[in-house]
């Protein structure tokens, strides 16, 4: 039986890939959605996020409120009016980081896609080589000229 090497790396080489790259796809698919908020120590001041979000408390926006002065601060028996440089606002960056894997995942796709193809090549081999046309005989037909 004669072995063939193609065959061989193509059925392993395209499961590898194939499964690699499937792996990928479920991984970054499966992210989950608590780690992507912002970090305290970065979190932007509530002014600055007020293009992404309004927090609104008894009906007022609460930067209105603080402006106001109407929001105090009790600490240890203290009053402090709240100042609006103390306010922070944690976001929730997850369909931005989402969205920033698109491109991965149709990188993966396609290299899994390849690996399948691959793999399929490998596994169908002999059958694509049996739809090669058998080799043209040459009919070697006297001439039919008289002889003189």
């Amino acid at each position: 039986m004669k072995h063939n090497h193609f065959r061989l790396f193509a059925i392993l080489i395209g499961l590898l890939v194939c499964g690699g790259a499937g792996y990928g796809i479920f991984y970054f698919w499966n992210l989950p959605a608590e780690g992507h908020w912002t970090v305290g120590a970065f979190s932007p001041p509530l002014a600055q996020a007020s293009d992404r979000l309004e927090v609104i408390l008894a009906g007022e926006p609460l930067l209105k409120l603080v402006e106001g002065q109407a929001l105090v601060l009790k600490q240890k028996g203290a009053e402090t009016p709240v100042a609006a440089e103390t306010l922070a606002v944690r976001l929730n960056n997850y369909d931005r980081d989402r969205l920033a894997l698109v491109p991965r995942l149709l990188a993966l796709a396609a290299v899994a896609g390849a690996g399948l193809v691959l793999f399929l090549v490998g596994l169908f081999t002999p059958l694509i080589a049996a739809l090669k046309p058998p080799d043209i005989v040459d009919l070697h037909l006297e001439e039919l000229t008289p002889h003189a």
